[in-house]
Formats: structure tokens, sequence, C-alpha cells
């Protein structure tokens, strides 16, 4: 399980990552092309916030899944990835009911850094097999 955790700690750190990329990204463009900053910047918070707190949920779940039997396993794990489905609707669907506060576009590049550090997780923690040394 160390294993896992220290995967967990990875991934939440390439979500903020992004999440200071895309910042970075639209304080640049703000220079350029002003626009509302604050909304920008809070709906990115807001979508990394809940991004990071499902990963850490995920996490939470797993452990708890190991230690059922396959069927409750199996069920445990729609009831939370439904779960954890609602909370990701319910912070874009905050976005766009209070605009002047967040901004929907950066909430759901918030939510979607989950998918994004995921995917890049074996390309910027790669480690190196007994196959690979030459």
């Amino acid at each position: 399980m160390q294993e896992a955790k220290k995967t967990l700690l990875r991934v939440i750190g390439l979500i903020w990552a992004l999440a200071a990329v895309v910042a970075a990204v639209g304080v640049v463009i703000w220079l350029f092309f002003p626009f509302r900053l604050l909304p920008y910047l809070l709906g990115e918070l807001l979508g990394s916030a809940v991004s990071a707190a499902l990963m850490f949920h995920r996490y939470s779940t797993l452990d708890v899944e190991l230690d059922l039997n396959r069927k409750s396993a199996v069920n445990h794990s729609r009831v939370m990835a439904s779960l954890r489905t609602l909370v990701s609707l319910a912070a874009l669907f905050l976005g766009f009911y209070l605009p002047q506060l967040f901004s929907s576009v950066t909430v759901f590049m918030g939510l979607f850094a989950t998918k994004a550090a995921a995917l890049l997780y074996p390309v910027v923690f790669r480690t190196k097999s007994p196959s690979d040394i030459k």
C-alpha cells in the first residue's frame, strides 16, 4: 500500500502542476487580451481541488474494496464511482450557476486534470525496468 500512496501523492502533484500551467497561461493571455481573471483562477482552483479530493477518494475506496468479497467490491465500486461523478457534476454546475465567481471552462479544465494526470503519470515518472538497462 506504500507504493499506492506514493502514486496517489504523485498524481495529486501532477494535478496541481497542471493547474499551475493553466493559471500561468491564463495570466499570459490576460496580459494581451484583458478578461475577468479572478473567475478564471477561482474556477481552476475549484476544479483542481475537487479533482484532487476525488483522487484521494479513489484511493480510500480502493483500500476498502480490497477487503471485500468480489460481488460486494464491484457494487461498492459502482456506487463510489457514481458518487464521484455526482460531485464532479456539482462542481461543474456551480461554475455554470455562479459565472461571476467561477469560470465553467476552467472548472472543467481542473476536473479534466484527473484524466490528464493519469495519462501523464507514466511519462513523467518513468521507471527503468531491468530489460531497459544495457
